[in-house]
């Protein structure tokens, strides 16, 4: 107990007093190897090589590389043309540049794979446009807040290449598997869209014609063509999920440099200079999650947890339910990519000892730390689009309150129907 206590206990006082999650991961480590061991028994060496370990993976190699497909999409104007499609085929509904706000957004979800990168990149276009067309700020802010979202969801998705790798599961299943559920979350938050601009009387637009269609997607159809190369790539077997995005940010760099023409050479430095300072954050949060998961395997503290929830919890329904609820407090507090770090080498041993699907749990995990990123006091994507449409976060926050509904009520479709992710994986790879 007191092992317990010291391992969760300082990671928490180091995350309360801001040390940066990484390095509250090996603080907690280094601690509990203190206690057992003591100070003369500290095996430094140790910690260094697992601390080393964590960082030396091909798979991760994926990560560096979709960071940079995001910061070059956003920097080679690829967000005018992809909200121009979202308009064309969209716009006409009542309410319409809330439906294209959330349109674009699973558009642009193929191409970053970062929810944070769609609400900087394509937010202002979209705030922009809806208010120049009489949207409320805070509204536009909401749909923008909770449709950045579906970023992480639709593939290629960082979060998928994580898990995967964390959980030693395919992430081609993963990516496969958040097909339908980024589907489904779209039209969830597009039906709440329709319900509030009837209420509200938001304008509607002409229909845009077919020779608008064909432009808009002239316009924008080779970015839009990245997701497609990725999941082709990895289902015909020419290339892993690491390799697809190497080949995906090869043609992004082509279509910025050679077809767009938008992005200088000074500019692509400083993309890369940013890249490479994420990259390096994450790294170290990969590094102290490694240090943090081998202690827990050491000292048997997920085999602890799960005795004991086999001894309390019989029904994986209510397993499922509980570790929901355990994953939403947490993605309140965490940022999504350091919680599972956190919370993937605890809870994948954990359901998959209850027989439940670690690709069906691990889109499930997905999604709920989604949510994380609009809800405070932490939500990172809420404060991104706060800072973009300079509006008090009260006001974010009222404006986005009815949002939730649709993002839980698919989060328990995620859960209690698992053929939703099931199916399109089970219908290509198998």
């Amino acid at each position: 107990m007191i092992l317990f206590a010291t391992l969760f206990g300082s990671l928490l006082i180091l995350l309360f007093v801001g040390v940066p999650v990484g390095f509250a991961m090996i603080g907690a480590s280094s601690a509990v190897l203190l206690y057992t061991r003591g100070l003369e028994g500290l095996p430094l060496d140790m910690i260094a090589q697992r601390t080393l370990y964590g960082v030396n993976s091909f798979t991760l190699l994926a990560i560096p590389a979709f960071l940079l497909i995001g910061r070059l999409m956003n920097a080679s104007g690829i967000s005018d043309r992809v909200f121009d499609v979202a308009r064309s085929l969209v716009g006409h509904m009542r309410g319409g540049l809330g439906h294209v706000n959330v349109v674009s957004s699973m558009l642009f979800a193929g191409m970053s794979g970062s929810a944070v990168a769609d609400a900087g990149g394509l937010g202002p276009v979209q705030m922009k446009a809806m208010e120049k067309d009489g949207y409320d700020r805070g509204f536009s802010a909401a749909v923008t807040a909770a449709s950045a979202t579906i970023g992480p969801i639709i593939p290629p998705s960082i979060p998928a290449v994580i898990y995967g790798a964390l959980a030693n599961v395919s992430i081609a299943e993963v990516f496969l598997g958040s097909i339908v559920p980024g589907l489904l979350m779209g039209l969830g938050l597009m039906a709440l869209v329709a319900v509030i601009s009837i209420r509200r009387g938001y304008p509607v637009a002409a229909r845009a014609s077919l020779a608008q269609i064909a432009r808009a997607f002239a316009r924008g159809i080779l970015p839009m063509l990245t997701p497609v190369i990725i999941v082709a790539g990895i289902l015909s077997g020419l290339f892993t999920p690491t390799e697809a995005s190497a080949v995906a940010l090869v043609y992004c760099m082509a279509v910025a440099f050679l077809v767009y023409r938008t992005v200088s050479l000074r500019e692509f430095w400083q993309i890369l200079k940013e890249t490479a300072v994420d990259t390096a954050a994450l790294l170290i949060i990969i590094a102290g999650s490694a240090l943090y998961s081998w202690v827990l395997a050491r000292y048997q503290v997920t085999s602890d947890i799960t005795s004991f929830l086999a001894e309390t919890v019989s029904n994986p329904w209510v397993l499922l339910i509980l570790l929901n609820i355990f994953i939403l407090i947490v993605g309140c507090f965490i940022d999504s990519v350091p919680a599972l770090f956190l919370l993937t080498p605890i809870l994948v041993p954990l359901v998959q000892s209850y027989g439940i699907d670690p690709v069906h749990f691990g889109v499930m995990m997905i999604f709920n730390l989604m949510i994380g990123l609009v809800t405070p006091p932490v939500g990172t994507v809420l404060f991104t689009v706060q800072k973009v449409a300079n509006i008090p976060f009260g006001a974010l926050i009222r404006e986005i309150m009815p949002f939730y509904v649709p993002l839980f009520l698919m989060l328990l479709v995620i859960t209690f129907v698992p053929w939703v992710v099931r199916v399109v994986p089970d219908l290509l790879l198998r």
